[in-house]
């Protein structure tokens, strides 16, 4: 998991040799609250499978989960369709074909900074190169909707490297940037380690140049979080 990160994240091969198991319970959880749905004479509007990184199921997996999903409800009415592919690491051509295959019309690809130094220090496994890679793939099957993170606040990054990765961002023109605040959890490791992260001031210049140059772009804000 990221060093920022505190959820709960297990990588072991024993651990991820459940996830065939995890997928078998996930489609009994679906099933039951679609059979709920449908009793209520409910229909429903979005789908979104995330957060973390759905894609870290292999092809077979994907597929198997989104023609589940396929046959309890039909997703070609759905008015948006999302899947977090976050990590552009575990993008590859054949997901993204099954994805729109199965009506998702809205991803997210997630660099949080292009900052190749950055990237390693937070723990992320891809590159700068992967993630401008998967992005100009992604946009070859034709989502509607393309989600791309930064963080403002990494460690020791500057005002500059900040208004360098979303000045990338924004010549990639995604539907939608999102801008994180870098919060650091108690029990992640990068608070464990104390490393340098933007102080105060120089995080309010990264959002300031943030707000400006995107709704300058055309790009206007649609939800707020904390």
């Amino acid at each position: 998991r990221c060093t920022y990160c505190s959820f709960v994240s297990y990588t072991s091969k024993r651990l991820l040799s459940l996830i065939p198991e995890y997928i078998e319970k996930l489609k009994t959880d679906i099933k039951a609250n679609f059979d709920l749905i449908a009793r209520l004479g409910l229909r429903v509007r979005t789908l979104y499978i995330g957060g973390g990184t759905p894609t870290i199921l292999d092809e077979r997996q994907l597929s198997d989960l989104l023609g589940y999903i396929a046959s309890v409800t039909d997703v070609s009415t759905l008015d948006e369709y999302t899947l977090e592919a976050g990590r552009p690491d575990t993008i590859t051509p054949e997901k993204l074909r099954i994805l729109r295959l199965h009506n998702v019309d809205r991803i997210s690809i997630n660099p949080q900074t292009f900052n190749q130094q950055t990237l390693e220090k937070i723990g992320r496994n891809h590159s700068v190169e992967q993630a401008l890679k998967a992005y100009r793939l992604a946009k070859t099957y034709g989502f509607r909707s393309i989600n791309m993170d930064l963080i403002a606040g990494l460690p020791d990054e500057t005002f500059e490297d900040f208004a360098a990765s979303l000045d990338t961002a924004l010549a990639l023109c995604p539907e939608n940037i999102t801008v994180h605040t870098l919060a650091l959890k108690r029990s992640s490791e990068l608070n464990a380690s104390g490393a340098g992260v933007a102080n105060g001031n120089t995080a309010k210049r990264m959002l300031e140049y943030a707000s400006s140059a995107l709704t300058g772009r055309g790009y206007a804000p649609y939800y707020m979080y904390r």
